[in-house]
């Protein structure tokens, strides 16, 4: 291996040897070429000189002595080159020196050929500090702007904290019933039980029969039963009956109805014999029991009526809203100057703290309050109060303007008094809405079978096809005459005579419940079918039971 690097060393130094007499040998011809071409130039010129003056000569001549100057210059300079040559040694020296720089400096060779590249990275990250920079002189701006602002703003009030009790939720007895409050407008606002609103409300419909009765000219039911306490076999409840006989006076001043012919059929359409509207309703014997039944009330008449919380008590705006089918329901609004302020139902001897006294009383009485979010201050201290008095309690947060309470425990009979039935009124509004109800009974035989082919669809070319939609058709709509159609024209007269020898108080069935007014029905138009109802689609999947509607409440 040192043999080798020996052998490389040598070759160096002859190379620098040579490089070294070729410089001397060129710088040698450079200058006889000089001095030649110097030579044949001042041979030449001489020859060809024209005569100069003396003036002339002695320019040329110190020309002349500058340049033998510069060729002795020349001449030393090569001299000097000659003699400074290294030595075989020092050019061996010189070469491992060369060999040493390389291999140290190789690493900065590698690290200085990106240099672009991190020049290019440099100026990313200057135009960053550039736009960081902004971005703290446009925050440094709007931190003055808010401390500005929160040097003006007044310090925040720290109201004392309230000590609340942790809930402990459970559910309330069956057998319990609810009082319901309201708080809201730092006021307390006591409902208690919801049926005593339901029945009020019922009264004054009943009060003005007259004035809210419904007496348009429509195909429907316009009057609804009033329902026993009995059941018959199917699990139903049975209607509340009263004999009625048909004297000879009577059937006189009856004698417009026994003019009336309506056309009855049964559920195949075949026509009975002809007979007398009072024929249909007593028979021979003239005498029937008849379910004593109310006329239904115009809703577009009893909102009008009420208003915006018309016959409302002293506390509360009374809305009568719909309820869905032939129902109508309550809701009540509380009135800004109404129930009581803290230091009123706090005071002793309050009407708050005996109804406290009474639901203590009782032990089956709770309190459950609907909290609006600016009198919850107001329902802690009534809260505080109740519980004074042992009085088990729920609540729940309220935004509303108006509250529908149902009523807990829900109540399966009630009493009611017939005598509340306007019989003349009820006579009234027979002799206004029957006659049309027959009239439109007698036409829909007339124009039965042109009514059935008009509703045949237009798409139904198959004759096969159009005959089985018209036979479905018949029977459904043979079938709706007998057993609906028929009735409503017979309920109305039946009503009116029932109401003549109803009286007394007797025991009603509830089968709607607060926040649902009992015993008040709404008139809803009915219309015949008009095609044949589509067979079961056997894809089709059950509809889920819907959740039960209970009136369970939480206390706390």
């Amino acid at each position: 291996m040192a043999r080798r690097r020996r052998g490389d060393e040598e070759r160096s130094m002859d190379a620098l040897m040579d490089a070294l007499t070729n410089v001397v040998g060129i710088l040698l011809l450079i200058l006889i070429v000089s001095s030649l071409g110097i030579s044949a130039a001042v041979k030449k010129v001489v020859e060809n000189l024209p005569e100069v003056s003396q003036e002339e000569l002695e320019a040329m001549r110190i020309s002349r002595d500058k340049t033998l100057k510069n060729l002795q210059e020349l001449q030393q300079t090569h001299n000097t080159t000659i003699d400074n040559l290294p030595t075989e040694e020092e050019a061996k020296a010189l070469v491992a020196e060369l060999e040493d720089f390389e291999q140290e400096n190789s690493d900065l060779a590698e690290k200085t050929s990106d240099i672009e590249e991190w020049m290019a990275k440099v100026e990313e990250e200057k135009t960053k500090q550039e736009e960081f920079t902004e971005k703290v002189s446009v925050a440094d701006t709007r931190n003055r702007e808010l401390a500005a602002i929160l040097a003006q703003t007044p310090e925040v009030e720290v109201k004392e904290a309230k000590d609340v009790a942790m809930p402990n939720p459970r559910v309330a007895d069956k057998e319990s019933s609810a009082f319901y409050l309201i708080c809201k407008f730092d006021r307390l606002y006591f409902i208690g039980d919801p049926y005593e609103h339901a029945f009020r409300i019922r009264d004054v419909i009943d009060q003005n029969f007259a004035d809210l009765v419904y007496t348009g000219n429509a195909i429907g039911s316009y009057t609804y039963q009033i329902k026993d306490t009995s059941r018959n076999d199917s699990g139903a409840l049975e209607p509340h009956l009263e004999k009625y006989r048909l004297s000879r006076r009577e059937r006189e001043a009856l004698s417009a109805w026994d003019q009336l012919k309506p056309v009855w059929k049964n559920r195949e359409g075949v026509e009975s014999k002809e007979a007398s509207l009072l024929t249909r309703i007593f028979g021979a014997d003239e005498e029937a029991e008849l379910a004593v039944s109310k006329f239904r009330f115009d809703m577009a008449k009893i909102t009008n009526f009420f208003g915006d919380g018309k016959f409302g008590p002293a506390d509360f705006k009374y809305h009568v809203l719909p309820g869905g089918g032939d129902r109508i329901k309550l809701a009540l609004e509380p009135k800004p100057e109404g129930g009581w302020t803290v230091d009123q139902f706090l005071a002793a001897g309050s009407q708050f703290e005996q109804y406290c006294k009474q639901a203590a009383t009782s032990r089956r009485v709770l309190f459950y309050y609907y909290v609006a979010p600016d009198s919850f201050d107001t329902y802690l201290q009534a809260r505080a109060k109740s519980e004074e008095f042992r009085v088990p309690a729920g609540w729940t947060v309220w935004d509303q303007d108006k509250v529908e309470p149902r009523a807990v425990p829900t109540r399966e009979t009630t009493r009611y008094n017939l005598d509340v039935l306007p019989d003349d009124a009820y006579m009234k509004v027979a002799n206004a809405v029957g006659p049309n109800m027959v009239a439109e009974l007698n036409k829909e035989a007339a124009e039965f079978t042109a009514r059935i082919e008009a509703s045949v669809p237009e798409e139904v070319k198959d004759p096969a096809a159009r005959t089985k939609f018209i036979t479905d058709l018949t029977k459904e709509r043979n079938d709706w005459n007998a057993s609906r159609f028929q009735s409503y024209v017979l309920s109305i007269f039946q009503t009116a005579l029932a109401a003549e020898e109803a009286g007394g108080e007797v025991v009603a069935s509830l089968e709607i419940h607060p926040p649902e007014i009992p015993g008040i029905r709404i008139f809803q138009p009915s219309r015949p079918p008009s095609k044949p109802t589509p067979p079961p689609d056997p894809t089709k999947k059950p509809e889920p039971p819907k959740p039960p509607t209970g009136n369970t409440l939480i206390l706390d």
